[in-house]
């Protein structure tokens, strides 16, 4: 975790943004992982073994690369490979969910429910969708910024108006997202855009897209 004063973290100000707009785009200095947390979640997303995507989980029309750590079909599931528990480890853990919970203004215990790598590359995209359509419980989704030279890809997210916020996420930039707001991932113009995407909730049983 990063190296901070969280007493000294203007939390009030995020948490504003989150609870009036849907999301919290908060910089590398102000979030939650150390560089040495960003370098070795880089790390891991480059190793982790990718697939192609045309579709996401919740419908919509995608198209990128993902790799994943932890499954959310029937219910959570982490995803055998020789990757996924170092990186659950850095993402998962009390100062994690005490963060996160301190921005959301929800308290009490948080569940990890899916995570994976989304690489976006030149004219690629994420589509328009509502994360609670892949699982009616998901909380929040927390994006950590790991690609530096991209152009576009903007973490589109719109609002009860029906107008949008394009956010602009850094290297190392982490992003809180209330999951029943719609959004997407506008065309990547230039470079790659790399991202380690995960998914809190309040609920740690079966999915219940299914029942």
């Amino acid at each position: 975790m990063a190296d901070l004063d969280m007493n000294k973290i203007n939390y009030d100000k995020y948490s504003k943004n989150f609870l009036e707009k849907g999301t919290a785009l908060i910089p590398f200095e102000r979030g939650p992982f150390s560089k040495k947390d960003i370098d070795k979640l880089s790390l891991l997303c480059e190793k982790v073994e990718k697939e192609f995507i045309k579709v996401g989980d919740a419908g919509e029309p995608n198209h990128l690369l993902v790799g994943r750590f932890m499954t959310d079909v029937m219910k959570p599931e982490v995803v055998n490979n020789p990757y996924s528990n170092d990186l659950i480890k850095i993402i998962y853990n009390d100062e994690l969910t005490s963060y996160v919970s301190n921005i959301i203004k929800v308290n009490g215990k948080f569940f990890l429910r899916r995570a994976q790598f989304n690489q976006i590359d030149q004219n690629c995209f994420v589509g328009y969708h509502l994360d609670t359509d892949s699982n009616p419980d998901y909380l929040v989704a927390c994006v950590v910024q790991l690609g530096e030279k991209f152009e576009g890809g903007h973490y589109r997210v719109y609002q009860k108006d029906k107008n949008f916020i394009d956010y602009s996420p850094s290297y190392g930039s982490f992003i809180i997202s209330n999951c029943t707001f719609p959004h997407e991932v506008t065309k990547v113009k230039a470079g790659n855009r790399k991202s380690l995407v995960f998914f809190l909730s309040k609920e740690k049983g079966p999915n219940k897209r299914n029942v």
